[in-house]
């Protein structure tokens, strides 16, 4: 049940933050229009989201969490805060 819980919650949030993104977008084009200054505001906000994707969320942490692990489990603690 923890579980369920724990996923209804992920899923409403995140239903939530593109709601209120999508609400932001419109602003922000309702507000100032469209035109070359408008994109260039959107794609300065978009890399962030690109870092932290690639980053946090991505491949990297899918492959280097694993690895930390094992360098952790074989060698100890100072081998894997060297490997940081």
């Amino acid at each position: 049940m923890n579980l369920i819980k724990a996923l209804a919650q992920t899923s409403s949030m995140t239903l939530l933050s593109r709601i209120l993104g999508y609400i932001r977008d419109a602003v922000i084009a309702h507000s100032f229009g469209a035109g070359g200054l408008t994109d260039a505001f959107f794609v300065a906000f978009r890399i962030p989201n690109l870092l932290r994707r690639l980053f946090a969320e991505g491949a990297f942490s899918q492959a280097f969490v694993p690895l930390l692990a094992d360098v952790k489990a074989q060698h100890g603690d100072e081998s894997a805060k060297s490997l940081i």
